[in-house]
């Protein structure tokens, strides 16, 4: 991996010393890595929308549970 980039954004400077596929900070001041995020939410949004169904269907707290495990696991499989 290459270092940290040196800019810094909205949430201060970059203190990782591990930089994954592209700049920090380039395309938003608020995001370090704008299209690993992006690409996150695709993977994220389908777990809450099921928890969101869930409860206004009225299922049982499991089935809402499920979903947001769902939603925790994805994410932090992707991230290996």
């Amino acid at each position: 991996m290459a270092p940290a980039a040196d800019r810094e954004g909205y949430w201060g400077p970059t203190t990782s010393t591990l930089d994954w596929c592209e700049e920090n900070y380039s395309v938003t001041w608020y995001i370090a890595e704008f299209w690993n995020t992006v690409s996150n939410l695709i993977m994220i949004i389908p777990p809450m929308f099921g928890a969101v169904q869930s409860v206004r269907d009225g299922l049982e707290k499991r089935y809402i549970a499920s979903y947001l495990a769902l939603t925790d696991g994805v994410s932090l499989c992707r991230r290996g």
